[in-house]
């Protein structure tokens, strides 16, 4: 980094002026160009500002183009922070993006998940946390001056006038007092509490354009902390935050902005009967905020210790939950009016996975497959399925019951709004209990094809067999949909080793089309009992011989045996662990993991699995989906990552050549 930080600010708005006077005042950095959605933008803000003259860019593309740029300040709409904070960190520009980071957690996690790979920096703009007062507070709570903290309560909120058209009320643009401050005293609230709100109750009045006018929330945190938070854009609030604990109270009347034009500011401290005002005097918030990032910049950092990327990431998921307890859901994020790719899907130079074939289908098969029946929302789905799609991965997996429909149906707008049907592997389940009969499976895949918006199906799978229907009837069906030309392969899932021989002798009797493939769990660690009713695994010596013989495909669910190798497996068993921070809609229980999982044979096989993680130094649960996947018939894993990164190491696991001695090894503990 040159002595000075060179900044580009991306957008021309009312803030983007107050950060530009800021950069003006900083001895640490330097304004140096804009970006504007047109030449006459630009200009006009060249007039108040001449040092970015001869750096007034016509278009947000062109300052991102400009090598004299280290850093990129955005400060538009929040709508389209997340397109141009990636496009920004893709450029190697170093990220100060205006709150709140994104849109919703999603996009949250993809514009950090591009930050990491691409190892440049990003911070989420929340001045008031870097200002004197702030950290006052923090180190007054952490020398016990409250006490124990019990309870907090934070508003902002004040009255605009109502104009359709505005970012203030425009759903386009996700307006609404949540999202423009609400976001303010949620931060607070999470950072005072030093936790995350396991639970939000909340209220909001949702006007004419369908955002929220004032909304309040009831937060409850891990550590017993309680919040009450509020926020509007039409109506004048107290603007206020005070922190109540248990021998004290901390009561802040300018907490988002702390200082007067002078730089000082205070707060009060009340300890029992006595009353004091904590003061300073500081630089310009904004110079601070600027000041602090040059500093990281100049040290070689990639994120604030005070605003972390984690911090992002959850303060985004509880900014949805808020949302979602007063049913506010932007355009943007509906599946038939969604947004489109972030991380540019369809793109010609997509790495090359791992595939192999399944019988009676024309196109290869990635090694993995995504599971799509966890998804909470489209927005989850598109930034996932994208970024598994952009990393060479082509299978998808679902069914008819997952999601009551709703996994189906983002299954179908997403891959329709990219045109990618004949580029992907869609897997798709029907028939489960209580319909598992023939006569079932083509009405259900009547709907399953209409919610995917296709007239076919890859791979076809009856969800649960039923052994009072003989074999031969379930396989005429499924022949029937073969001639229509609405399923290519087919085969079972959860279905015995006896049943699925009985099909496909049935089958080459009669002259039909077999079984391609069974959907049975599959894993290193063993099922003690089903996770769910009715569930089969295909781990027993009989299973592994039959398949290998046959060489029939087996595209297992739960390949990682759901969170049995991971940290958090670690803790459970230490008795320290708690639920894990839910972001999909299928979260993994202690109570499960405990059931199910935990027995002497598999804690065995974790410990061995150990040994090999730091034999090919990688990850635990790499180690387990690489067991499943180097298997001596074809597997073709189903995963189910919640995060970007967790499909990263999935994809991690296919470079482990793990061989058919530590097979044996993980299994039995001897070659």
């Amino acid at each position: 980094m040159p002595n000075k930080i060179r900044w580009g600010l991306l957008a021309t708005g009312r803030i983007a002026r107050t950060f530009a006077a800021a950069l003006s005042a900083s001895e640490q950095n330097q304004l140096k160009a804009v970006g504007s959605r047109s030449a006459a933008g630009a200009q006009a803000f060249a007039q108040e500002f001449p040092q970015v003259a001869d750096h007034c860019h016509a278009s947000y593309a062109a300052l991102l183009a400009d090598p004299e740029v280290d850093a990129v300040y955005i400060s538009t709409p929040h709508s389209k922070h997340a397109a141009w904070a990636i496009r920004a960190l893709q450029a190697g520009k170093a990220v100060l993006c205006e709150k709140p980071l994104a849109l919703n957690h999603a996009q949250c996690m993809a514009i950090v998940e591009c930050a990491r790979r691409r190892q440049v920096f990003l911070m989420e703009a929340f001045m008031y946390r870097l200002h004197p007062q702030m950290q006052q507070v923090q180190k007054l709570i952490d020398a016990g001056a409250l006490g124990e903290v019990r309870h907090i309560e934070a508003s902002f909120g004040y009255h605009a006038p109502f104009d359709p058209a505005s970012r203030l009320f425009s759903n386009a643009l996700a307006g609404g007092g949540i999202m423009d401050v609400g976001c303010y005293p949620l931060s607070f609230a999470r950072a005072v509490a030093g936790s995350e709100p396991y639970n939000i109750a909340a209220h909001g009045h949702l006007g004419k354009t369908g955002v929220d006018e004032w909304a309040s929330a009831l937060l409850k945190f891990n550590n017993g902390v309680s919040a009450q938070l509020a926020t509007a854009v039409s109506a004048q609030l107290g603007n206020t935050a005070t922190v109540f604990g248990s021998h004290g109270r901390i009561h802040l009347p300018k907490p988002w902005l702390p200082a007067d034009d002078a730089g000082a500011w205070s707060f009060e401290l009340t300890q029992g009967a006595d009353t004091q005002t904590i003061a300073g005097k500081n630089d310009s918030l904004y110079v601070i905020e600027a000041d602090h990032v040059a500093e990281l910049l100049q040290n070689g950092e990639l994120e604030s210790p005070t605003l972390t990327w984690q911090d992002s990431l959850h303060q985004a998921l509880a900014l949805d939950n808020w949302r979602r307890e007063i049913g506010l859901a932007y355009t943007a994020e509906q599946p038939a009016t969604h947004s489109g790719p972030l991380l540019g899907a369809v793109r010609t130079d997509r790495p090359s996975m791992e595939h192999s074939h399944i019988q009676h289908l024309d196109k290869p098969v990635s090694k993995l497959v995504m599971g799509c029946d966890n998804q909470p929302s489209m927005s989850h789905a598109s930034v996932m399925w994208d970024d598994f799609f952009e990393q060479g991965g082509n299978c998808f997996d679902t069914a008819y019951i997952y999601g009551g429909g709703t996994m189906e149906t983002l299954l179908g707008h997403w891959h329709q709004q990219r045109g990618l049907r004949e580029d992907i592997v869609i897997v798709g389940k029907g028939a489960h209990t209580p319909d598992n009969f023939p006569g079932c499976i083509t009405p259900q895949l009547d709907t399953s094809l209409e919610r995917l918006q296709t007239d076919y199906v890859d791979v076809y799978f009856l969800h649960r067999d039923n052994l009072d229907i003989p074999v031969g009837e379930f396989v005429d069906a499924l022949n029937d949909e073969v001639k229509r030309g609405r399923i290519r392969a087919f085969g079972g899932s959860n279905w015995t080793l006896e049943r699925v021989a009985a099909a496909n002798e049935y089958a080459q009797a009669n002259g039909l089309q077999g079984f391609s493939a069974v959907s049975n769990n599959f894993s290193l660690a063993l099922m003690r009992e089903p996770i769910w009713p009715g569930t089969v695994a295909s781990s027993t010596p009989e299973y592994i011989d039959f398949l290998t013989r046959s060489q029939m495909a087996l595209l297992p669910w739960s390949s990682q045996a759901r969170g049995f190798f991971t940290p958090w497996a670690d803790q459970v068993i230490a008795e320290a662990g708690s639920e894990n921070l839910a972001v999909t809609t299928m979260q993994p229980t202690i109570e499960e993991l405990k059931r199910v999982w935990f027995s002497d044979k598999n804690f065995a096989r974790r410990q061995r699995a150990q040994q090999l993680a730091e034999r090919y130094d990688t990850d635990l649960i790499n180690i387990a989906l690489a067991y499943v996947l180097r298997q001596p018939f074809p597997t073709f894993a189903l995963v189910g990552p919640r995060l970007l990164q967790e499909t990263s190491s999935c994809i991690a696991s296919l470079e482990i050549p793990l061989s058919a001695a530590d097979i044996t090894f993980l299994e039995a503990g001897s070659v």
